[in-house]
């Protein structure tokens, strides 16, 4: 199935997707890999279920999640939500009046991506993982040297094994990641 796309051109997605407990909440949704609803989200995120809906309905209205269905449980119409798996493009490079603001969520994205890299580094289960030979966490930057044309088959093959494993499957749990792909520019010094 092809990954929905999000472009944030206004003010007000900028605000509704940047805001951090709403970007626990798509995290956690991402982590359970199933229906949910508030009171299950809010139980495992540790806040309450009405500040929960609350959220939801504002990543509603950007198509990050949808009602996926309801079930009637002791006399109450329980909703389960779900997420969609979406590109979001902040178009950080646009010259626009949202740049400070983008240039921050560009920041937080990165600092929570190093977080959890740095909780999960800390953590006895990279011992057993190292011995089964993956390694994790390793950081690689430098430079690739690519065409026009092989820059954009790069980003197709990435997209195309990203969207082939964003379901859960027997035997796999979730992979945390952060992809940074961009033109180096000299910069005069």
């Amino acid at each position: 199935m092809p990954q929905a796309s999000l472009d944030i051109t206004t003010r007000e997605q900028l605000d509704i997707y940047m805001n951090p407990q709403r970007q626990r909440l798509l995290r956690a949704m991402q982590v359970m890999a199933r229906p949910a609803t508030c009171k299950q989200l809010a139980d495992a995120m540790g806040i309450s279920a009405s500040s929960v809906t609350h959220h939801m309905k504002k990543l509603d209205t950007l198509g990050l999640v949808e009602l996926d269905h309801t079930e009637l449980i002791r006399g109450i119409t329980a909703k389960y939500w779900r997420f969609i798996p979406t590109a979001v493009n902040v178009r950080a490079s646009a010259r626009d009046d949202l740049q400070e603001e983008k240039a921050f969520l560009v920041d937080y994205l990165h600092q929570r991506t190093y977080d959890a890299l740095r909780s999960y580094i800390a953590s006895p289960e990279i011992e057993r993982e190292q011995k089964l030979g993956l390694t994790h966490g390793d950081l690689r930057d430098g430079f690739v040297y690519l065409t026009e044309e092989e820059a954009r088959q790069l980003q197709d093959q990435i997209a195309s094994f990203l969207e082939a494993h964003e379901s859960p499957k027997e035997g796999a749990v979730p992979w945390e990641f952060g992809l940074m792909f961009f033109p180096h520019r000299q910069t005069e010094q």
